[in-house]
């Protein structure tokens, strides 16, 4: 399968990482378009090879084995299970390596007269067409036991962003409890991957909440590589779960990494079309002509409680941990009617001590003015994120569609002011021009109305400022083109 990659709009998405490689397609001797549409959108077939843990959904009591084309090298001989422990239990890699890379990039320019080009100074530039490269690995040492790695190049140096192994079928009936254990892609909070939106780099939307409230805050919701555990499964073929443990997503610098207290839970159900696991005997046969259509409707719930340690500015320049707890509730709503995509969700996010408080201030020897210490500001604070994408796909390679992001924040506690809100609107079209090589053009509408502390919405994806006071504004922002390629 060819690599995922949704590569992002000026300040709208994240040019990151992906979750589907062409070292699937060399393991199993199948077109991209076996799990992909315009990628990195699963069809439905893709998604449950995905929740099986890239895993051939199964025909007839089949192996996963049994759809592997390529060679494969025996580490040990299948007679060893019969001795063990007193051999190493034997196992299995592919011949070639299983190694894919992709190199991704774009171009945007800023409308005239817009917040974007004045916080830009320019309306075109170059820079950005080539912007990250990345080399996977990714394949299976068993029927049950498959890993995935990645490491990115990138202008601010080199990551392992993601390597862990994923242990399927551990107890009980199939797909019914899978570990997955290492550094993880992100946290699963819906039925589909984080991938699955055909503008957005991301499904649910890359908002720091955080972010808007404390400059140093960085933590967004369900994103992210972190070390940690995850237990999913799928029970009954069409109810999917999830639950997991994870290292901090969010520390500023200067600070010591706390214990973590990152947990979540996630609980999803598909109705109609083809099943979470792809199998079971309601499950609806894809179109061969169309594998990408359905009627379906997939619901999803989350709870995430985690804790972000940023700098609350009370001793400027120094550093000072502020601990702010953040629990998370929300849902989805997941709706195929043929080549029709609707798909939509919100989240509510609460922060218990998320603000900066005062900085200090220095003694003024000519007014005999006294230093001051900082203080901290303990106020909570709560937000609402809802957001809507609607997708149609015209042709297997051309899919028009439009997202819409809101954000809402509370600012009860400065000077009597209620909220601020940011809506985001992107039209675009996702284009196939080779089943490897994919380009998006988007645009961005913003209209914001009021400020967050930070005095900029860029946490949330934004350009556009708006009056001081109580006033509101809505501009064109962006237009750019985005291209990707995997080999």
């Amino acid at each position: 399968m060819a690599v995922a990659v949704a590569i992002a709009a000026a300040n709208f998405v994240s040019v990151r990482e992906a979750h589907a490689i062409p070292s699937f397609a060399r393991k199993y001797q199948a077109s991209c378009q076996t799990c992909h549409t315009v990628y990195p959108v699963l069809n439905s077939f893709g998604e449950a090879f995905r929740r099986n843990g890239y895993r051939f959904p199964a025909k007839l009591g089949s192996l996963d084995s049994d759809s592997v084309k390529a060679p494969m090298l025996a580490m040990g001989q299948d007679e060893y299970k019969k001795t063990f422990p007193n051999s190493v239990w034997p196992s299995q890699i592919t011949e070639s390596v299983p190694l894919s890379a992709w190199v991704l990039g774009g171009v945007s320019a800023n409308m005239p007269a817009s917040d974007a080009h004045d916080a830009a100074g320019n309306v075109f530039s170059w820079n950005g067409i080539v912007s990250e490269a990345h080399i996977f690995g990714a394949g299976s040492f068993s029927d049950t036991l498959t890993y995935m790695a990645q490491l990115t190049f990138a202008p601010d140096g080199v990551d392992i962003e993601t390597g862990y192994l994923l242990w399927n079928d551990v107890v009980g009936p199939d797909h019914l409890v899978n570990i997955w254990i290492g550094r993880l892609f992100a946290p699963q909070l819906s039925s589909y991957g984080l991938h699955s939106s055909y503008l957005n780099d991301s499904y649910m939307p890359a908002i720091s909440i955080a972010g808007l409230y404390n400059p140093s805050g960085n933590f967004v919701v369900g994103q992210g590589h972190s070390d940690g555990i995850e237990v999913s499964g799928i029970a009954g073929h069409r109810v999917g779960y999830s639950l997991g443990s994870i290292a901090s997503l969010s520390t500023a610098g200067g600070l010591k990494v706390r214990n973590s207290e990152e947990v979540y839970a996630h609980i999803g159900v598909k109705l109609g079309g083809v099943s979470l696991d792809g199998e079971g005997a309601d499950s609806e046969v894809a179109d061969a002509q169309r594998p990408w259509a359905e009627t379906s409707l997939t619901i999803d719930a989350f709870a995430y409680h985690g804790m972000t340690s940023m700098d609350n500015g009370t001793n400027a320049p120094g550093v000072t941990g502020q601990n702010d707890k953040v629990n998370v509730v929300g849902g989805s709503l997941h709706a195929n009617l043929g080549s029709l995509l609707m798909t939509g969700g919100v989240q509510l996010e609460k922060h218990n001590r998320p603000y900066p408080g005062q900085p200090p201030t220095s003694a003024n020897p000519p007014s005999q003015t006294q230093a001051t210490q900082g203080s901290p500001d303990f106020s909570s604070a709560t937000a609402v994120v809802q957001w809507d994408e609607i997708d149609f796909v015209v042709l297997p390679w051309l899919v028009p569609g439009v997202r819409t992001e809101y954000t809402r924040i509370d600012l009860a506690h400065t000077d009597g002011a209620g909220a601020a809100s940011l809506l985001r609107v992107v039209p675009g079209i996702a284009l196939l021009p080779r089943p490897n090589v994919k380009v998006t053009l988007l645009a961005d509408f913003e209209r914001a109305y009021g400020l967050p502390p930070t005095g900029s919405w860029g946490a949330a994806g934004g350009s556009v400022l708006a009056p001081v006071g109580d006033g509101s504004r809505f501009e064109a922002e962006t237009v750019s083109a985005n291209l990707a390629w995997a080999f």
